[in-house]
């Protein structure tokens, strides 16, 4: 018989005919999968949504430009203009010179600073609004930015005199152009207010941003203003943050373009005045910074979908086992091997694509609750990111699908490959009983081959990427690999148990009942003990490394946090804002008469090497002996601390180290508006708030470089007797645009921060437990359904519902507890790597090592008391089995 027409004849009268017949497990079988694909999805999309809402806002800003410049470090100075426009003389390329800050809406009185966190921070772009307008009406783009719709307009609804409402908007002072979307959430209001560094600002609106057919619509949190206004209101009157140019289009465009990219290297002295870049320099910057963490959370969304394996293996084995009588006559009809192989294969894709399919729609669901907190994590670590939603594209739909076929025809090979190959008359004579399963499960050099080849994989290096992240494969490869070689010995626990309670066997039938069965464990009861101990392991794992994060981040800022008042601007909270307390306010809190001592932080940042950093200033002699930094190498030259002899040496936070691979007593060449300075590296730090590194210079050298004297924050050491709320209650009435913390209050919110940024692998793990019970509880179905003869003998013995119940109730917690004790001792050495191998490669932070006893104790209990209850609601199911039954 051949096998072609076979196979869909198979598929519809052998498999779909056992589904129909046990619709509630093939169901219970596609939302195992399904979880498994949601999760996946989930984070994917959320990932996506994050880095697409970057992008978009990105190439908004640079989209249309031919090139930008932008210096290594610091600002551009307005006088290069007429330096650049002398150089293109006649050339058809429009300048555009760009300033560029961060604001916020101030926060509502009583609100605590914990839900301010969660603001938009708004991007303030100063342009020059008459050039760009020419450029559009050249481009023939639309209508100007500045004569979309006015706030006269809005408010009397006559058409205004374009000229005269021009120049009348100019002479009145700051004017803010907004987003549709923005301009939609404010109605007839015709101003917003804005905190702009420390000063909170009432500014009117005087129109909405075009879009162009062929260009994306302007953000939601994207405004701009002219120019010269955002540069008084920002403190960077006479400075730029980066020039754009765009080259006329016509014949020889392209000739032209690589004419001007030359002419601007050359001007900039090959990087030592400013770095010529693409549009799209930013847009790949955002995606090789994150790219470590995105791929970190894809990993952890596959923890279901692996647990899901277990089970969709152990599904279909045991149906193999319970449908050998079929598959035998079968074969004795003629139908060849690969016939049946295939048609078991194809019942698997069947329920890849039901399960795939479904998770495709539950991931997009829940998609849109993992994206705020993909978002926040971000925004907290990377950069400001407005995403609120995540829509799939056809892509990811067929991704989603395509996972889940994968996934469930890889569990299905080796069950179609023993339902293929095993001999007719075997099968036929065989009783129908529990099956040993496959040999991998019953071998444990197997299982001690895959620990020793995952210990081998946790001493490799991570990948690198060209943005200088870091990947840990091999140390993701560990972990896997320690999963499957635990499992696998994880199995030899249940006969090791059964034998030590030899006495309870011997005491009580139904002991005895139980644990006959787990003597000599089929190949279903060590999948899912496996499968168990995958989940309980990860999560464990999990929470030993969250643990370890906690306690050493409170130690951190128990140790380096040592001042009484922190103070910053209330206008912005993202990891890229850009507001700044200018030096009249900062100076001007420091020399508080219950002041008695202030540091203030200066923050620029840099480009080294193409990669993107922070350059910091501080007062180092005050640091030192205010507070005790937590140093990884702690500086031999005490000179680091005097302001008289540090100006060439700096100090680095540890992932900076990670990250450029330097080491204590390397040069590091810093480059400045004043010309490179060339720097040794005296010391390292710990800084746990700063993924892409940091170095720490001496302040008053720092503002020598950069001209500029604003700080990014002021630390305050308040004088014996002074309270701390009383002065902050002062200050916030001076100056209601700051944002003050105490020292209690700060630890509280950089706290929330931290578990804010792990909230995502919670929810991962309370999904890997759950599909690992319900794992245990579809094992003993199947378990039950092969001892359909075994439970009709036990009734005629006398054995009551309630006794059988007990017997799978004992038998079910032996599983769960042999797979808490195994995942216990796997979370152990799975701690250990996601601390010092995976967070060390992938971030460059040390950890210590911390066991939430609490928690892992919550967990074992939880889930031995859970198996235990679900294996006494199976046992009470299958205490009525008839012996005829099928599936």
């Amino acid at each position: 018989m051949r096998p072609a027409p076979v196979v869909p004849l198979l598929l519809t009268r052998f498999a779909l005919r056992h589904a129909r017949q046990a619709p509630r497990q093939t169901a219970l079988l596609v939302g195992i999968l399904a979880l498994g694909v949601a999760v996946y999805v989930s984070v994917r999309l959320a990932n996506q949504a994050a880095v697409a809402s970057f992008t978009h806002f990105t190439d908004t800003l640079t989209g249309r430009s031919d090139w930008i410049i932008q210096p290594a470090a610091g600002t551009l100075p307005e006088s290069v203009l007429p330096e650049l426009r002398a150089a293109l003389q006649s050339s058809p390329v429009h300048i555009l010179p760009v300033v560029e800050t961060t604001a916020a809406r101030p926060r509502p009185p009583g609100e605590s600073y914990g839900a301010s966190s969660s603001r938009t921070t708004f991007t303030l772009l100063g342009v020059d609004l008459i050039a760009l307008s020419s450029l559009a009406r050249q481009q023939a783009a639309g209508d100007s930015v500045f004569a979309q719709r006015t706030a006269g307009a809005a408010t009397t609804g006559r058409a205004p005199d374009p000229t005269r409402d021009f120049w009348q908007r100019f002479r009145a002072g700051p004017q803010l152009w907004i987003s549709g979307e923005l301009a939609a959430e404010l109605g007839a209001a015709a101003t917003l207010e804005l905190v702009v560094n420390d000063t909170p600002r009432v500014l009117p609106v005087a129109g909405v941003i075009p879009s162009a057919q062929d260009a994306p619509r302007a953000p939601a949190s994207l405004i701009l203003l002219d120019l010269p206004q955002l540069q008084a209101i920002s403190g960077k009157i006479g400075r730029l943050d980066r020039i754009e140019f765009v080259i006329e289009t016509g014949p020889r465009a392209n000739e032209r373009r690589e004419a001007l990219q030359a002419l601007l290297t050359r001007l900039g002295r090959d990087g030592e005045r400013w770095l010529v870049t693409s549009p799209g320099a930013k847009r790949e910057t955002a995606e090789l910074m994150t790219r470590a963490f995105r791929l970190n959370l894809t990993v952890l969304s596959l923890i279901a979908l692996l647990v899901g394996l277990y089970l969709i293996f152990q599904a279909l084995d045991g149906a193999v086992v319970r449908r050998r009588g079929e598959i035998a006559i079968l074969r004795s009809l003629g139908v060849e091997e690969r016939a049946i192989r295939r048609a078991w294969l194809a019942e698997a894709a069947v329920l890849g694509v039901l399960g795939g399919t479904l998770g495709v729609l539950l991931g997009w669901a829940g998609a849109q609750f993992s994206v705020r907190a993909v978002g926040q994590t971000v925004n907290a670590l990377y950069y400001a990111t407005t995403v609120a939603t995540a829509t799939p594209s056809l892509v990811e739909v067929l991704l989603g699908i395509s996972l889940g076929v994968v996934a469930s025809l890889a569990a299905g090979w080796w069950p179609a490959r023993e339902a293929a190959r095993t001999p007719p008359a075997q099968v036929l004579v065989r009783h129908a009983g529990a099956a040993p399963g496959a040999a991998v499960l019953r071998h444990a050099w197997i299982g001690l081959a895959l620990v020793a080849a995952g210990c081998g994989c946790a001493l490799l290096p991570p990948l690198r990427f060209a943005g200088g992240g870091r990947f840990p494969l091999a140390g993701y490869a560990a972990a896997f690999l320690w999963i499957f070689g635990g499992g696998v010995l994880c199995g030899f626990l249940l006969p090791w148990v059964a034998r030590a309670a030899r006495a309870a066997r011997e005491r009580f039938a139904v002991a005895r009942v139980a644990l006959s069965h787990l003597a000599r464990p089929s190949g279903r009861h060590r999948l899912a003990v496996a499968a168990l101990l995958c989940a309980i392991g990860m999560t464990a794992g999990m929470a030993i490394l969250v643990g370890s994060f906690e306690q050493t981040v409170q130690g951190w800022v128990g140790r380096s946090l040592q001042a009484d008042l922190y103070i910053s601007s209330n206008g912005g909270q993202s990891a890229s804002a850009q507001s700044r307390l200018p030096p009249a306010t900062w100076r001007a809190i420091a020399a508080h008469p219950a002041v008695d001592a202030a540091s203030a932080l200066s923050a620029f940042p840099l480009l080294l090497d193409g990669l993107p950093t922070t350059l910091t200033g501080a007062d180092l002699q005050l640091v030192h002996a205010r507070s005790d930094l937590p140093w990884i190498e702690a500086p031999r030259d005490p000179a680091v601390f005097d302001a008289a002899r540090n100006a060439h040496l700096v100090l680095a936070s540890e992932s900076f180290v990670a990250r450029f691979r330097i080491r204590v007593g390397d040069t590091v060449r810093l480059p400045t508006p004043v010309g490179t300075q060339t720097v040794t590296l005296a010391g390292v730090f710990a800084d746990y708030g700063n993924e892409r590194g940091a170095l720490l210079v001496e302040r008053r050298h720092l503002v020598a470089w950069f001209g500029d004297d604003q700080a990014a924050n002021l630390s305050l050491f308040l004088k014996p007797g002074t309270d701390a709320d009383t002065l902050r209650a002062e200050l916030l009435r001076e100056h209601p645009g700051l944002m003050i913390y105490t020292h209690a209050s700060l630890r509280a919110e950089i706290l929330r921060i931290f578990r804010q940024t792990f909230s995502i692998t919670y929810a991962l793990e309370v999904i890997g437990v759950a599909v690992a019970v319900i794992g245990l509880a579809l094992t003993l179905v199947s378990v039950l359904l092969d001892r359909r003869d075994e439970l009709t003998t036990l009734r005629a013995l006398g054995f009551r519902r309630t006794e059988i119940a007990r017997a799978t109730a004992i038998e079910g917690t032996v599983v769960a507890a042999c797979a808490v004790a195994g995942g216990l001792v796997l979370s152990l050495a799975l701690g250990w790597l996601l601390i010092h191998v995976i967070n060390k490669q992938s971030f460059g932070w040390t950890l210590g090592f911390a066991l939430p006893w609490g928690q892992l104790a919550a967990l074992a209990v939880t889930v031995i008391v859970t198996g235990g209850g679900v294996s006494y609601a199976v046992g009470h199911w299958g205490a009525n089995l008839p012996a005829d039954r099928e599936e």
